[in-house]
Parts: structure tokens; sequence; C-alpha cells
């Protein structure tokens, strides 16, 4: 349940205030004028809620990899048979002639990836 109280409280029963934060690790929502003006939270209570948030570069980037990954396959052996289906394409169209000259793929690599630009 919301604990709320009036900033006047937080004025005249700090002490309280910072105990109930302490002991019930919820946030309280100080009013202003009958409306929400601040939210307290213990110490603890915070850097738990800092520590479930945060993530690091590589944990965000398995997380978008996964996400990508779950919308388009329902399996990784759906993902496994893609793969094998688009490199037997790309031999066949090599073979009979149709696919793009290595070297033309490596060309536009080269200029997409290009780093001395």
């Amino acid at each position: 349940m919301a604990l709320i109280r009036p900033c006047a409280d937080l004025r005249n029963n700090y002490n309280e205030i910072s105990k109930i934060c302490h002991e019930t690790n919820e946030p309280m929502y100080i009013t202003k004028n009958g409306t929400n003006d601040l939210v307290i939270l213990s110490d603890e209570a915070f850097e738990d809620i800092i520590r479930k948030n945060s993530k690091t570069e590589e944990e965000r980037i398995d997380r978008l990899v996964a996400e990508h990954f779950d919308k388009h396959y329902a399996s990784f052996e759906e993902f496994k048979k893609e793969i094998i289906r688009e490199i037997e394409d790309s031999i066949r169209q090599i073979e009979e002639g149709k696919g793009i000259p290595m070297e033309d793929i490596v060309a536009e690599m080269e200029a997409d990836y290009d780093t001395d630009k």
C-alpha cells in the first residue's frame, strides 16, 4: 500500500519517516498542497532498484539479440535451417553464374566499413 505523507510531516517527523522507509523498503510519497511532490526511499531500496535496472552494455546487446532472434525464429533449429538454405541458395547462384562476384562483395564491404573516411 502506498505510503503518503504531507510535506509538513517530512519537516516535523523526519525520524519516523526514515524509520518507516527503512522498515518497509517501500517508497513514501510526500505531498505539497494535496498533490504528489517528492518520493522518498531508503538508501537500501534505492540501491536495489539501481542494481536491478542497471545493465552492462554486453547484457543490453545480448537482450536485444535475443529479442530479435525470438521475434524471427521459433527455435534454433529453424534458424539453422534458414542459414543452410541461404548458403545453399548462394552457392547455387554462384554455380549458375547469377551470383555477385566475391570481389564486388568485398569492395562493397570495404566501402561500407572504411574507417579512414
